[in-house]
């Protein structure tokens, strides 16, 4: 495990591009070459934009050397989840049964990475339409989770290439999607922060969407400050200066959300989520106990309403037309879907606005809450139940509830896995969830001894 801490982050990259001790093109040719070696082992990348990227990586040498640089994301490159538009690429969402076109023009938030001086490197493999949890593809092929090269674990999804390439060090950074924990969920099976903004905070144009009111464009990174510096050119307005990550600059209460109440955990997830608490605690951080207004089966029934109808709609087509080139699980989940009426999915979201008021009752007071990120440790793909979506218990709650959340990678394990934590916060709190994140960072790298 000591090998993925020596791997420069983004910004010790970006410090090495503005000091002229790399150049982009070095930087890019390096990983490149990274994934010309590394991609057939791990399937973290479906299209890669080789000549494209060096063609960027010359035009940002040539303007660093008359000195103009765009920021902390000149000349860093960045992977792209396959269902966000790229100009000049087709966006396929995962399927090989879906007629994919050519985008005519980037995402937007495609156009503000490319300003801002980012390497689009090229596209990343995940769960086809983005309708799972696990990260498996059968159509397409199921990246392998970095975390374990003897065994074929599953990387999470629906952000699964997104999250490998990163893990793996096949890209410093990446984009994937969030519905219900896609971001999340696989940043956490393969020990890295992965946000899932408030929604609406990103532009979700170019976006082959699942659920259009859940979705968002989420940034994973391998540290906090990387994390930051995406999200900020994400979201700040075009043309404006690099903000600092935040700092706290006043005492917090924070709430601790039980999973045993909530209705989901492992034994192991539970005890190295106590851990951690209880290091927080001793740390000085004020923590108290906290009650979500729903159970994780009121969520996982009400999100499987809304998510799946949504898909039905979207993608039922292709399911008829091409229902034997679908992904197995997602030939499952959309016929499955199919049972949600248009009254069903109406009358879901008028309790969807009941319950986000109830909690935004609940959560007053306080500045954030902790919550696993995932249930379970990554298992091995060969073990996995398909049509069981555990993976998804405690992330689709964030979504559900208008929350933003980050997930942080905690202990590591003897077998070499991490585990995770969710620092989650109201809508509109994602810079104050960046800080007390990189705070919860630092203690517990200060103090990964005190940990098992």
């Amino acid at each position: 495990m000591s090998c993925q801490q020596e791997k420069p982050t983004a910004l010790e990259i970006s410090e090495a591009i503005r000091a002229h001790r790399q150049s982009v093109s070095d930087v890019v040719d390096i990983y490149l070459a990274r994934i010309e070696s590394e991609n057939e082992f791990h399937h973290a990348f479906k299209s890669v934009f080789a000549d494209d990227a060096r063609r960027q990586a010359r035009v940002l040498d040539e303007e660093l050397a008359a000195g103009k640089s765009r920021g902390p994301l000149h000349g860093i490159p960045i992977a792209v989840k396959d269902n966000i538009d790229i100009a000049g690429q087709s966006a396929t969402a995962g399927s090989l049964a879906r007629r994919a076109t050519v985008a005519t023009a980037d995402a937007p938030v495609i156009e503000r990475l490319r300003a801002a001086g980012a390497v689009i490197i090229g596209q990343t493999h995940m769960v086809e339409f983005a309708f799972g949890g696990w990260g498996t593809n059968s159509a397409m092929g199921t990246p392998r989770n970095p975390l374990d090269r003897l065994h074929h674990r599953v990387p999470g999804g629906s952000s699964s290439g997104s999250a490998v390439a990163v893990a793996a060090d096949l890209a410093p950074l990446a984009l994937g999607t969030d519905t219900g924990g896609s971001v999340r969920i696989p940043a956490a099976m393969t020990g890295l922060v992965g946000f899932k903004p408030s929604w609406g905070l990103t532009p979700d144009e170019g976006l082959t969407t699942l659920c259009r009111r859940f979705d968002v464009i989420g940034p994973m990174s391998r540290n906090v400050a990387d994390c930051w510096a995406l999200f900020d050119v994400m979201t700040a307005a075009p043309g404006s200066e690099a903000r600092k990550l935040p700092v706290l600059d006043r005492p917090l209460r924070i709430g601790v959300a039980d999973p045993v109440a909530y209705g989901s955990f492992s034994a192991r997830v539970l005890s190295a989520f106590r851990e951690v608490c209880q290091l927080l605690s001793r740390r000085g951080l004020a923590l108290e106990p906290f009650a979500f207004p729903v159970d994780v089966n009121e969520v996982l029934t009400r999100t499987g309403c809304l998510i799946g109808h949504e898909a039905a709609r979207e993608f039922g087509e292709t399911l008829s037309a091409k229902p034997c080139s679908l992904d197995r699980g997602v030939h499952y989940r959309l016929s499955d879907a199919r049972r949600f009426t248009p009254d069903d999915y109406e009358r879901e979201w008028v309790i969807r606005d009941q319950r986000s008021a109830e909690m935004r009752h609940a959560v007053a007071g306080f500045d954030a809450l902790l919550f696993p990120t995932a249930p379970v440790l990554p298992p091995r793909l060969d073990e996995i139940i398909e049509r069981a979506m555990p993976l998804g218990d405690l992330t689709r709650v964030v979504n559900y509830l208008d929350l933003c959340a980050m997930a942080l990678p905690t202990q590591r394990t003897p077998e070499g896995l991490r585990h995770s934590f969710q620092v989650i916060g109201p809508k509109g709190g994602d810079h104050l969830i960046f800080a007390l994140s990189a705070e919860i960072e630092r203690i517990v790298a200060d103090m990964e001894g005190e940990i098992r």
